[in-house]
């Protein structure tokens, strides 16, 4: 039996290292749709690539930042974040990440984009992507919350062309499903339609999350 895998690569960026997957049998003169997909705090860009097989694996070319900031985690292990939790100041990893995107778009032949992480990268997706000057076809918010409801002022990205999927954790005591139903509401205010999920799990993403994912880009 034939099994799809995806082939994946990593990059050097002058702005934020990447990692890139895609389909086995990936051709230059097809068109593909892109998902920008951002890990966690502490995490690295290595931390999601194992999911992309699971969501699609034939119509979707991946690209995995790496965020800028470099934390110690002890036992001489380094993880990254996209901004500091003090300060939750995105601006600056903001410009990195576009800029990152613009380079990875270069490379491939694309018709659709998505924007989408985990966590701290679940909010970049929508504070840096959502109310960016990108179009996006959909955005991804994996047990994430709202930075800052005051620069949720929308550009490109409006409710009649921009879709938007939220999955959260009933147990999570990371971010409690509490902020994820404060960004429903604040992102149903300004017109969007959600797809939103609730799972019995904590601060993760389970095979239901993928599976559910899967299906919602497939009807959009």
């Amino acid at each position: 039996m034939y099994i799809s895998i995806m082939i994946s690569k990593e990059y050097k960026s002058n702005y934020l290292n990447f990692i890139t997957s895609v389909p086995d049998n990936y051709s230059e003169d097809k068109k593909y749709k892109i998902m920008i997909l951002m890990h966690g705090f502490g995490a690295s860009m290595y931390d999601l690539v194992n999911l992309a097989p699971s969501i699609n694996h034939n119509d979707f070319i991946y690209v995995f930042p790496n965020a800028p900031l470099e934390i110690e985690l002890g036992f001489n292990q380094t993880g990254y974040a996209w901004f500091p939790i003090e300060s939750q100041n995105y601006q600056e990893s903001s410009k990195l990440l576009n800029k990152t995107i613009d380079e990875a778009l270069s490379m491939f032949n694309s018709n659709q984009i998505y924007i989408g992480g985990f966590s701290q990268g679940g909010m970049m997706a929508v504070h840096a992507g959502l109310i960016s000057e990108k179009e996006y076809e959909g955005v991804i918010a994996l047990s994430a919350k709202i930075i800052d409801s005051n620069d949720l002022m929308l550009k490109k990205n409006k409710p009649e062309n921009t879709k938007l999927f939220i999955s959260h954790g009933r147990f999570d005591s990371v971010i409690s499903i509490n902020d994820s139903f404060y960004m429903k509401k604040k992102l149903e205010d300004l017109g969007f339609k959600i797809s939103f999920n609730e799972y019995e799990m904590g601060h993760e993403i389970n095979p239901q999350v993928l599976n559910d994912l899967s299906e919602w880009i497939a009807k959009n």
